[in-house]
């Protein structure tokens, strides 16, 4: 009988790699609507004829696809590309795939092929094989004046600008992209609230585990832990779990020193939900219970963040939320202990990317105030993900609790629920009001 098991397991291997099927092949995590797509290519700001947009996906084992290619195209499978033309006054899309290789896919799963699944998938015009993409270009070389390319960063331009006329002008595509992408759709928001629905329970579950654990690495294996059951495919960026002396170090990553007993862990982590990572931190008392000073400092950041997020509204800077956040930690003397920004974009990349402008609605933005005593081994932090409305703001990971009682909560296991802090809130008591440096 064994040898009658081991047959129809090759039987259904081979079907498996050879059935044209591609629904399933990112089924695990969600990819934008084809509607959704068109749209993301249609606003790419390409104006003549003879200007292109060439977008390389990259990826291999163990490296994923740049992110602009799979902004503009949802796809997640390695080696193809991209090209967008403006023709008669709209945006026209041609995408390149490698053909289907079941020896390919048996070492490394189904990508996307050239068929009309694949174009139904990302509504692109039109796919076309790998292998013609020479063909487009020699055919269309002596016509394209400007290219904007983005390409993997270990991969050489020249093997571009060898595809096209010496007179071919490379420029970089971020200038069509970026600005695009720093405004999130409703789908993409909905994104990151997976994402962060994702961290809040990895941070529990952290905070939990604190107490019953002698290394750092064992809290981020309790964090990542938690992402993998909810379906995470990894962390959206290296996490940084540090306590005592290590809270200070603002990216620390080692997460290989003891806990401190007596002392806080700061941890910043963030899960994803398909491409889009959360970004969000919190401080704990391993000891399950803050001490006086450890209070007075948490206090400050928490009212820092506070007016932080008040200042996030159109129009308003990145400038303007750090300066309101600022204000309060030097008020309270503690304006040396505070050595970075206050805030970032955040996206698909977690630090994302971007031109330098005023805050607009469908930007999302960290505000992450934070106080770091050396000498004293505290450092302090606080994290949430704020989306910029028409006319204010939403805390995306408003869930997540962040009091200095929810926190000792957590510690204990127990399940927390605040109210909504972008609402008015009474008057703190003496344990909670900002204090003075002594």
């Amino acid at each position: 009988m064994r040898w009658a098991e081991e047959g129809l397991r090759i039987l259904l291997l081979t079907l498996f790699l050879l059935s044209p099927g591609l629904s399933w092949i990112q089924a695990s995590e969600p990819i934008p609507p084809a509607t959704e797509l068109q749209q993301r290519r249609a606003q790419i700001g390409l104006v003549e004829s003879h200007e292109i947009l060439l977008v390389a996906a990259g990826g291999t084992e163990g490296e994923e696809v740049i992110r602009d290619y799979e902004y503009l195209t949802g796809l997640r499978s390695w080696g193809g590309v991209l090209i967008l033309r403006r023709d008669s006054g709209a945006v026209v899309s041609t995408l390149f795939l490698p053909a289907k290789d079941p020896g390919f896919e048996m070492w490394n799963g189904p990508r996307a092929f050239p068929g009309e699944e694949s174009r139904e998938l990302t509504g692109i015009d039109t796919v076309l094989p790998f292998a013609s993409l020479m063909d487009w270009t020699l055919k269309n070389k002596d016509q394209i004046k400007t290219v904007y390319l983005a390409k993997p960063g270990s991969q050489k331009q020249s093997l571009w600008s060898n595809m096209f006329s010496k007179e071919t002008e490379f420029l970089s595509a971020s200038r069509l992209i970026h600005s695009h992408r720093q405004i999130k759709s409703d789908w993409e928001v909905g994104q990151l609230k997976r994402a962060i629905e994702r961290t809040h329970e990895g941070l529990k579950a952290g905070a939990f585990n604190a107490k019953s654990s002698l290394y750092e690495y064992e809290v981020e294996a309790a964090i990542e832990g938690q992402f993998r059951r909810q379906g995470s495919p990894a962390p959206g960026f290296p996490s940084i779990v540090g306590s005592g002396p290590r809270s200070c170090i603002l990216h620390w990553q080692e997460n290989n020193g003891e806990l401190d007993r007596d002392g806080v862990l700061l941890m910043d982590v963030g899960a994803r939900s398909g491409a889009y990572t959360a970004d969000i931190t919190r401080t704990i008392p391993v000891s399950g219970k803050w001490n006086e000073r450890q209070l007075q400092i948490y206090a400050v950041v928490l009212e820092a963040q506070r007016e932080g997020i008040a200042a996030v509204k159109p129009g308003a800077t990145q400038r303007d939320v750090d300066s309101a956040a600022r204000r309060v930690i030097r008020k309270a003397g503690f304006g040396n202990y505070f050595p970075h920004g206050t805030s970032h974009h955040v996206g698909m990349n977690v630090h994302d990317v971007g031109p330098g402008r005023a805050l607009l609605p469908g930007m999302v933005i960290t505000v992450e105030p934070g106080i770091y005593i050396p000498e004293e081994n505290i450092g302090i932090r606080i994290e949430d993900m704020v989306l910029v409305t028409e006319d204010g703001c939403e805390v995306l990971s408003a869930a997540i609790p962040k009091s200095a009682k929810a926190m000792e909560a957590w510690c204990k296991g127990a399940e927390v629920v605040e109210p909504d802090l972008k609402k008015p809130t009474p008057k703190k008591s003496d344990s909670e009001s900002p204090q003075r440096l002594r």
